[in-house]
Parts: C-alpha cells; sequence; structure tokens
C-alpha cells in the first residue's frame, strides 16, 4: 500500500457535520494532479471552479478603471456573475446531500473573492457598496462575513478545508507562461498578475478558519505541492484528518485529450501524463538559481519583478509550509 504508516489511530480524526471538502488551491499548485488522484473517493460528488467565470471576468477588465466608476448596470452584471456561481455551489451541496454524498469542492482562493474585492486591489481608493451574499435558509439578520472572502461565514464553515500550496519559485513563473500563451495577460508587472502572484488570500483564509476551531471543530489541513508527488504517506494521513479514504487514492490513470484551448494548456502536463510526474518538485529550487533563466525567457525588468513578487510572497508560503500535514508528526 502506497504511503501507509504504522498507526492511523494517531491521526486526528476529522470534524464532523460537514458536508464536504473545500480544496482551496492557487492556479498552478498541481491542484488538477490532488484532483486526479482524490477523483474516486467513495461517497463524493465533484465540483469545481463555479467562481472562475466571475472572477476572471473582473480580472479581464480591471484596465476599466475603479468599479465605483462603472455604469451601473456593468457593476450588477459583473456581481451577478458571483452570485450565480454561488447559487450554483448551493445547487451541488443540496444535490449531494439529497443523493446521501458530500461533495468535494474546488476554487482557487483567489477567486473566492467578488469583483469589488479583486479590483480594489488594484484601485485602493474604489467607493463601491460591497457585494454581501446570504446562504440559503439563513436570515440576513442571522449571516455572519468575519471572513475575508465575499462568501458567507455559514457556507465556508459546512466544508473541511485543504489548502494546496507549492512554492512561488516554481508556481509563478508558471502562471505567467501559461497567462502569456492564452493571451490572459503578458508581463509580471500587468495588473492581473499583480493580483494573481500572491499567497495572501489562501494565508487570511486559512487563519480565519484556524479561529473558528474551537467552536466548530473543523481544523483546516494544508498539503504542499511536493507531499502530492513524492509523499504518499502523509497524503495518507491528509486522508485520515479529512475524511477521505486513504485506500481510494489514484496513482495511476489514462492520457486524456483536452479540446478546450485554455484548459488543454493548464492541464498540459497532467492530460499527457499516466501518473505523477517526477521531477517537478521545488527541493533545490530558488530565485538566485532560477534568475538566469528567467533573464532569457521574460527579459530583465519582468524577470526582476517575478523575483520581487516571489520573495514578496514567500513569508506566507513559509507559513502555510510550516502548517502542512506531515506524516509522521502529531499535533
Amino acid at each position: 500500500m502506497p504511503g501507509a504508516i504504522s498507526d492511523d489511530t494517531r491521526t486526528p480524526a476529522p470534524a464532523e457535520g460537514v458536508c464536504g471538502i473545500y480544496h482551496i488551491t492557487h492556479p498552478r499548485s498541481a491542484s488538477n494532479l490532488f484532483q486526479n488522484m482524490m477523483g474516486k473517493q467513495p461517497g463524493f460528488q465533484y465540483s469545481s471552479y463555479k467562481l472562475f467565470g466571475a472572477g476572471f471576468g473582473a480580472l479581464a477588465q480591471l484596465q476599466r478603471g475603479p468599479l465605483g466608476e462603472w455604469p451601473e448596470e456593468d457593476r450588477e452584471r459583473l456581481f451577478g456573475l458571483f452570485e450565480a456561481g454561488f447559487e450554483g455551489m448551493q445547487d451541488e451541496v443540496a444535490g449531494a446531500m439529497e443523493g446521501g454524498k458530500k461533495v468535494f469542492m474546488k476554487e482557487h482562493a483567489v477567486f473566492l473573492s467578488a469583483g469589488d474585492k479583486l479590483i480594489g486591489r488594484v484601485y485602493k481608493d474604489d467607493n463601491v457598496a460591497p457585494l454581501v451574499l446570504h446562504e440559503r435558509g439563513v436570515a440576513p439578520s442571522k449571516s455572519s462575513h468575519t471572513n475575508p472572502t465575499s462568501l458567507p461565514d455559514s457556507f465556508l464553515l459546512k466544508f473541511q478545508p485543504i489548502f494546496q500550496i507549492r512554492h512561488p519559485v516554481l508556481m509563478f513563473p508558471s502562471l505567467v507562461r501559461a497567462q502569456m500563451d492564452v493571451k490572459v495577460a503578458g508581463r509580471p508587472r500587468d495588473p492581473i498578475c499583480q493580483v494573481m502572484l500572491q499567497l495572501r488570500d489562501s494565508r487570511s483564509l486559512y487563519d480565519w478558519y484556524a479561529a473558528q476551531t474551537v467552536n466548530t471543530g473543523i481544523t483546516p489541513r494544508v498539503i504542499d505541492a511536493d507531499d502530492v508527488m513524492s509523499d504518499a504517506a502523509s497524503m495518507r494521513k491528509l486522508c485520515l484528518e479529512t475524511g477521505l479514504d486513504p485506500d481510494s487514492i489514484v496513482y495511476q490513470w489514462e492520457e486524456r485529450v483536452v479540446e478546450d484551448p485554455m484548459q488543454a494548456r493548464f492541464l498540459s502536463t497532467l492530460a499527457k501524463s499516466k501518473g505523477i510526474v517526477k521531477g517537478l518538485d521545488a527541493k533545490g529550487k530558488s530565485v538566485e538559481g532560477e534568475m538566469e533563466k528567467w533573464v532569457e525567457e521574460f527579459g530583465r525588468e519582468d524577470a526582476e519583478e517575478l523575483a520581487r513578487l516571489v520573495e514578496k510572497a514567500m513569508g506566507d508560503y513559509e507559513y502555510l509550509h510550516g502548517k502542512r500535514t506531515v506524516a509522521g508528526e502529531t499535533e
């Protein structure tokens, strides 16, 4: 059995009463690999990227200026995308529960914020009323919004969160390349990259979940991409901590063709693989070691900006890395 550990009983039990897993990720964090490996968990219904359209819609219009200066109908249309995504998420949760299943939901941390928050990161003085959502069946007067996203607390607390991280020295340039290939953004200094190339969203939401643990029993978990790729024992432990079946982790699969051009670019490595591809970890990688390659690939100015963003994110990465699930460690 890959990753078997000697005493599973030492692993903390998962929280009771949750309706599923929330896999909270970052683009190019090997999150699709994790999804593949967890794709045959018994008793789970899978859902992903319900808020991607809303987030991408906001980022693609950053050049329009502050949201508060947009025509009201355009602003409402953008908010409507996020609202529709939230409705879809609630539909899937309800459908899964009616069918006696749990939900395995995935979203990039940055896209848990609606357009007002995303655009406001570029236009700091944007004066616009925030989008406030309420979960079905929860009266507005009872609906709290203490978390850093645009989703209500009650919805987030339905899930066991798993935060997936990856070393920024690999993750950030990989995202820049992918965005350039699909003509989304061209340079690390572009506003889209400035919003995306950070781990603050993951850290702040992790801290919020951790602050709720004493009342909810939900302990947020973290897995690093390196461990997903090479540490089966830690993956097994993560399953036991979160209510997943470690014996159902998938390590082999068939190659597949992805028709959508954007999806094909972001799934290029995974789609052409039949299992975990070795040699893609961050071991031995550093800004200093990668800088010459970046200068050749992106040019000096953009390489220096990329290095700045990587170094700026390292505090959040190291913090979350220190919280990750590791086989053999006990709480």
